[in-house]
């Protein structure tokens, strides 16, 4: 057995690689020396590393794990992987990170040899690219399965693989040196971006939310992101020129720059963005919040326009014009901004609509220029260099910090500190002494030397429900102290109808104590500064759960950043789900069993995941430490993390878990084990720190309904119109379909005390055939088709293979189906020809069409393929002669051919996809797809490209739901 991309099954001590001698010389001489180095690669027992053989399913997934370092597990039960396999944890790993999975047989298949095009899609789902149509530029790749198309242009386009020649041999298996030089350049792409988006398009799914691991670039004008969530950062490249770039629906968790857009706009819609830092080298870029987007901070490196518009989200947050912003940099501002921090020196601020709580001009600025727009206002100004303010905007409060400020409006009041003189309306205020002053006007005529107030210090925040909406009259008790949950209160607020909160406290951290009817007890941390007023300390409260739930609440401290909250419990349909920030919620036909109702990612907490609707069986919560411990000062043992559970509409907690302390660098902390049995829910403690994931004992759940197994089918083949089929092993509300003939048959819904579906008065050939057989379980896609040998019909005395049999076989006329694509092959019989009885076609030749070739027989395969769609109006008919051969003898038949036209294909192909909308939840971008195809239809008027795309898209949708690709 192979050594060189996995373990043996017994080895002692890890031993010097072996000098090898069969890669010199070779073209990936070097990659391969590099992987032995670093110890991927062992080698044969002989010291080889056999660099063109095959590489099996099983050695892939090694070499991936250890060159992407992948120590996370799953439980797996592939029939074919056993615990004593030397591919064991490998193959648990694989499916852990999500890039191999298993086949519909409940195999692995670990010593299969992996295709080229196996291992494209490998690699696209290891680095999650986006998948590309450039297979169509390739001769043998443009007929590629869905399957695997869009990852063979993902990873042509990402320059990890390619053809020679202008082949791709996506069917040839890949060598060993193949696997390593495509795995090394992966590694280095991962080390870039997890995924690049180079061309104009909308990317990500239609509904629903996708998670990225890592980084992503936008690199191209005219993309569109929607529903998707970054682990990492995000690049706005400067390839996206003057370009439109679209977010919507977008999570970032790390930072995201913004290099690349013009004046018309970067779009942030229905987005949330943590830290964004905007440098577009002329200064030429509009930035616009839309929606529920909401942006924490925002550092300014150059000139920009900031604009909110149709906004129900918090927009902007913190503005910061940094001091590397170039002088007389434009900074144009149209929206409503909790503050502005003026850091850079000699630009020009431009309020042009809405208004600013705070804009604070720092000491190290100066001369900056700041244009307030009629209409437009700021609540307080705070000037500590030179400034001068114009326009017509109204200001509550400027306090002002530094001789040579001058204001042109008047402000409500105004506060000048020591040793500061300014301009006011014209008028000079302050002195040695320092003036207040009201309504703008000098105060500073009166006898006395007038003092200046002291500096008012304090924060801010929003109180929101875990969906976002405000929590108004909400008493929140402030302590001083991070943590500080009981002693004196420092300060007590009440939210107001928005749900905000100010509250005035000298400098310091506050915890802050929530407390309402009907909502469990949380707190919110926040900061007052020394220098400025702190807004944007929000917090999420938690409502307690409903009289039928279960709700677990996660809370912790400032590190790590963002510890993850998940939930491993049994299905209806005994299997298990899981809910985490990568899928947040569990359904089950139409209902939701379990969901991440709140995911907190900025420290504190809290994080609460719901049981909506219980089922007997095993609950398993754990805890992983997201942010990681890279420096050592974030562990989960120093976290001072909490787990409370809350049963019905109670306020308190069921049980409390406290995290271990001690040392230890564990990712994992397994809470505890819940096993419910009807009403009656009993809690197995764990409480343990591992760094390994916990598993659970069923196979995880899948959107795919699970295939029937071949020994529960049985179909009965009796004389006449009187056959069955009957499938066991299922599960209550399951329906079987049956693909027959040109026909599909369903069968009821199993009942709830059955595990069997019959359909009846069904007519099987007398001959017997091969039929197709799936499940569909509520609220999932169909599963893949079992194929099934119907036997003859009992006691019929016509043999099975005679040439007169086989003969008739063939139709005497065939009509091309609609579902037919370009490339596909076009079949002349009505069932499957005994394996004794050969078929060929002689002879193939148009009869109503002469110039354009639209059907064409290919004589390696011999058989039938379409070559291009009939655009030409009329129905087209061919002519084959088709030889049938049993033992020594022969006898041809001629077969009439007729090819649609192109609106007729279009109309059965519509057709039939809305059929799939009778048994199967279809997706929103599918539907959308539907009808979209149906009003190119009926568009007299409509062009041959629209309908050729429509058509493309309805075969792509059937085929991807059928699983007959």
């Amino acid at each position: 057995m192979s050594s060189v991309f996995a373990s043996t099954e017994t080895k002692a001590e890890a031993q010097p690689a072996k000098t090898v001698n069969d890669i010199q010389g070779h073209w990936a001489e070097g990659v391969l020396k590099e992987w032995q180095q670093k110890g991927y690669l062992s080698g044969f027992e002989d010291g080889s590393l056999k660099p063109n053989g095959k590489i099996t399913r099983a050695e892939l997934a090694v070499l991936i794990n250890k060159s992407f370092d992948f120590q996370q597990t799953s439980n797996v039960t592939f029939k074919d992987v056993k615990s004593s396999n030397w591919f064991n944890q490998d193959v648990a790993k694989a499916v852990a990170a999500g890039y191999m999975k298993g086949y519909t047989d409940q195999t692995f298949k670990p010593n299969n040899a992996v295709s080229r095009q196996e291992l494209a899609v490998i690699i696209a789902n290891l680095l999650k690219l986006s998948p590309s149509d450039t297979a169509d530029r390739l001769p043998d790749t443009k007929n590629s399965p869905v399957w695997s198309k869009g990852a063979l242009g993902a990873v042509i386009d990402a320059g990890l693989m390619n053809g020679q020649d202008q082949k791709f041999r996506p069917l040839d298996s890949a060598s060993r040196a193949e696997a390593v030089s495509v795995l090394d350049r992966a590694s280095k792409l991962k080390d870039t971006y997890t995924v690049s988006y180079n061309k104009a398009g909308v990317y990500g799914p239609a509904s629903g939310t996708e998670t990225v691991k890592g980084s992503v670039k936008i690199n191209a004008p005219g993309v569109t992101l929607q529903n998707t969530v970054i682990e990492g950062n995000l690049v706005l490249g400067e390839g996206i020129g003057e370009g439109d770039v679209f977010l919507k629906g977008v999570t970032v968790k790390g930072t995201t720059t913004v290099n690349g857009g013009g004046k018309n706009s970067v779009h942030f819609e229905d987005s949330v963005l943590v830290t964004v830092i905007v440098n577009k080298k002329d200064g030429s870029i509009r930035i616009v919040t839309e929606g529920a987007t909401s942006v924490q901070q925002i550092t300014l490196q150059s000139g920009a326009r900031l604009e909110e518009s149709n906004l129900t989200g918090s927009g902007f947050g913190n503005v910061s014009l940094s001091d590397q912003l170039p002088a007389n940099s434009l900074i144009t501002l149209a929206g409503t901004f909790e503050t502005v921090d003026v850091i850079a020196t000699s630009i020009r601020v431009d309020l042009t609509s809405g208004s600013i709580q705070a804009l604070n001009v720092a000491s190290s600025a100066g001369h900056a220029d700041i244009q307030l727009a009629a209409g437009t206002s700021v609540n307080a100004m705070i000037l500590n260099a030179i400034a001068n303010v114009t326009g017509t905007g109204s200001i509550g409060t400027a306090t002002i910090n530094a001789s040579g400020v001058t204001i042109a409006q008047t402000p409500g009041n105004v506060v000048v500190g020591g040793n500061v003189q300014a301009t006011v309306n014209g008028r000079t205020v302050g002195n040695t002494s320092g003036t207040t002053s009201g309504g703008g006007g000098s105060s500073n005529s009166g006898g006395g030397t007038p003092s200046v107030p002291s500096a008012v210090y304090g924060f801010g925040g929003t109180i929101t429900d875990v969906n976002d909406l405000p929590v108004a009259n909400m008493t929140i008790k402030f302590r001083k102290g991070v943590g500080a949950i009981s002693g004196d209160v420092a300060a007590t607020v009440v939210t107001d109808a928005e749900g905000k909160y100010t509250v005035v406290v000298p400098p310091g951290i506050y915890t802050g104590e929530l407390v309402k009817a009907g909502f469990i007890t949380t707190y919110v941390v926040g900061v007052s500064l020394t220098d400025r007023y702190n807004p944007d300390q929000d917090a999420t409260a938690i409502k307690v759960p409903a009289a039928d739930e279960l709700r677990i609440v996660l809370t912790w401290g400032e590190k790590p950043r963002d510890e993850d909250s998940h939930l491993l419990g049994p299905t209806p349909n005994q299997h298990s789900f899981h809910t985490w920030y990568g899928g947040k919620q569990y359904y089950y036909g139409d209902k939701l069993y379990a969901d991440l109702d709140h995911d907190d990612v900025d420290s504190y907490g809290p994080e609460t995941t719901t049981i909506r609707k219980t089922v007997d069986g095993t609950y398993t919560f754990y805890v992983h430490n997201y942010s990681g411990n890279f420096d050592g000062t974030q562990t989960l043992r120093n976290s001072n993390a909490k787990v409370e559970v809350y049963s019905g509409n109670s306020a308190t907690p069921l049980k409390i878990y406290h995290i271990p302390v001690g040392y230890g660098d564990e990712l994992y902390w397994n809470v505890f084990n819940m096993v419910v049995n009807g009403s009656d829910i009993q809690f197995q403690d764990k409480n343990e720190l591992t760094s390994v994931a916990p598993t659970h004992e069923l196979p995880e759940y899948s959107n795919i309904s699970a295939a029937p197994e071949l020994n529960n089918i049985t179909a009965v083949n009796n004389v006449g119109p009187h056959d069955t089929l009957t499938v066991k092993g299922l599960f209550p509300g399951d329906k079987v379909k049956l693909y027959h003939d040109e026909f599909v048959f369903y069968s009821d819904p199993v009942a709830e005390s059955s595990d069997t579906a019959i359909i009846q008065d069904l007519d099987f050939y007398p001959l017997g055939e091969t039929i197709y057989v799936s499940v569909i379980s509520p609220g999932l896609i169909e599963s893949p088709w079992v194929e099934v040998r119907v036997l003859p019909e009992e006691g019929s005395d016509i043999p099975n293979t005679t040439l007169e049999n086989e003969l008739q076989k063939v139709n005497d006329h065939v009509v091309v189906p609609g579902l037919t694509t370009v490339g596909d092959s076009v079949y002349l019989t009505n069932s499957e020809m005994n394996e004794k009885a050969e078929l060929e076609i002689i002879h193939f030749e148009p009869v109503t069409v002469q110039d354009t070739v639209y059907l064409e027989l290919d004589a390696a395969s011999n058989e039938i393929k379409l070559l291009q769609f009939n655009t030409s109006g009329e129905p087209i008919q061919y002519r084959a002669t088709v030889k049938v051969t049993v033992g020594q003898e022969s006898d041809t038949k001629v077969v009439t051919i007729t090819l649609p036209t192109l609106r007729e294909a279009l109309n059965e192909t519509i057709f039939a996809v809305e059929s799939l909308e009778n048994v199967l939840i279809l997706s929103d971008a599918d539907k959308h797809s539907i009808e979209t195809a149906r009003e190119i239809y009926n568009n007299n008027d409509a062009a041959e490209e629209a309908l050729i795309e429509a058509l493309k898209d309805m075969c792509s949708i059937w085929k991807f739901y059928t699983n007959r690709s």
